[in-house]
């Protein structure tokens, strides 16, 4: 009995001792990893450093990572070294709809590499606008809502991220809508003026629509009955809002703007048979003319603006020779423009080896220039065409 009862000691000693054994390297290993584990401050600038998509998953590691993410200042800081880092190689999105869903695809320039990006369910299928990338945002609308029945649409779009948020209607598709046609105004109103997609401050952005003061768009609300009319949208007020001083030129419908560095740039109408660009600052919002520009003499036709490298450049095209020129505004002065590049189109054109797909300039392509889309490192250029 005694033997016994020494047995089950043992055995219930041998017990407790694995069991304090146990919690001990427990505790050596929390102490390890405790030891090892970096400061917030490392942790934040390695997530920094990483893509938005990675970003995105690991919200779901802990609720301070989760917290860290979806802040404000963390996004700040994220595009600053974006912005910063430049290593990022120049990306072309693509959309195009299908069944109520729009497709995003994005082609990396570097690596000619094409994969679809993401899969929006966004209402319609009549968004057939696109704009220019704000930090990764872009602005898709319809352009054209006479014969619509449905109400006209304006989304913000994160194709990263798959977010976005549809905006109140301007007061110019409102009445475009509203208006009563014959054969001869649709001539007139062809084509409709293209909606500006602008940064102001680094995480701060505004939509521009400058349009021309016609009958077909004659708004009592509207403090201005010059030669055109400007209707700027405020994300923080999700209101749209007329502007009581624009510019006293028409502008030039059949174009994109270009904006960069808080401004937004437009081509005026021919006058005295000169080109003029207006220029807007988004901060005062404020309008003005550039006092310089190479290709004044040109008709609208044949000249387009774009960014390259953040800065406004110009193209012209000569139409019998088929060279294009492109300059650059210089940031220290506005009167300063630089000729950076001469492009003979006529090297663009191009067949496959199979025969299959040929592509030759027509009549209908020497109208326009090509619009410089961006630049890769060995100076080749990526060029878009609207036909």
């Amino acid at each position: 009995m005694e033997k016994e009862k020494r047995v089950i000691a043992s055995s219930s000693q041998r017990k407790r001792r694995r069991r304090e054994d146990h919690i001990k390297n427990r505790r050596r290993e929390d102490n390890h990893v405790q030891g090892v584990v970096l400061p917030y401050d490392v942790q934040e600038e390695i997530l920094l450093r990483l893509p938005v998509e990675s970003n995105i998953r690991f919200k779901a590691v802990s609720k301070q990572w989760r917290s860290t993410i979806e802040s404000l200042r963390f996004a700040e800081k994220h595009l600053k070294f974006v912005e910063q880092s430049k290593n990022d190689h120049p990306k072309i999105l693509f959309a195009s709809i299908g069944n109520q869903y729009m497709e995003l695809k994005t082609l990396c320039l570097e690596y000619a590499s094409l994969r679809v990006f993401n899969l929006l369910y966004i209402p319609g299928r009549e968004l057939i606008e696109i704009s220019g990338s704000c930090n990764g945002l872009v602005c898709i609308y319809r352009d054209r809502e006479i014969f619509s029945k449905r109400e006209a649409s304006i989304y913000v779009v994160n194709p990263t991220t798959r977010w976005f948020r549809q905006l109140p209607q301007a007061r110019y598709q409102i009445l475009m809508r509203k208006a009563k046609y014959t054969r001869e105004t649709l001539r007139d109103i062809n084509p409709v003026p293209r909606l500006a997609f602008a940064k102001v401050t680094l995480c701060d952005y505004k939509l521009v629509w400058l349009y021309n003061s016609d009958k077909y768009n004659s708004d009592a609300m509207s403090l201005n009955d010059g030669f055109t009319k400007c209707e700027v949208f405020d994300f923080r007020a999700n209101a749209w809002r007329y502007l009581t001083c624009t510019p006293r030129y028409r502008i030039f419908n059949d174009q994109t703007p270009a904006s960069a560095n808080g401004l937004v740039y437009w081509l005026t109408e021919r006058y005295n048979g000169e080109t003029k660009v207006i220029v807007f600052d988004l901060q005062t919002e404020t309008f003005r003319l550039l006092p310089k520009n190479p290709a004044a003499s040109s008709h609208p036709d044949h000249i387009d603006l774009c960014i390259l490298d953040n800065r406004l450049c110009m193209s012209k095209r000569k139409r019998t020779t088929m060279i294009q020129k492109i300059w650059s505004l210089q940031l220290s002065s506005e009167e300063t423009w630089i000729k950076i590049y001469t492009i003979d189109l006529r090297s663009c054109s191009s067949w496959s080896q199979s025969g299959l797909i040929a592509f030759t300039w027509t009549r209908m392509d020497v109208i326009r220039p090509c619009t410089p889309v961006a630049i890769l490192k060995n100076k080749e250029f990526l060029l878009n065409h609207r036909y």
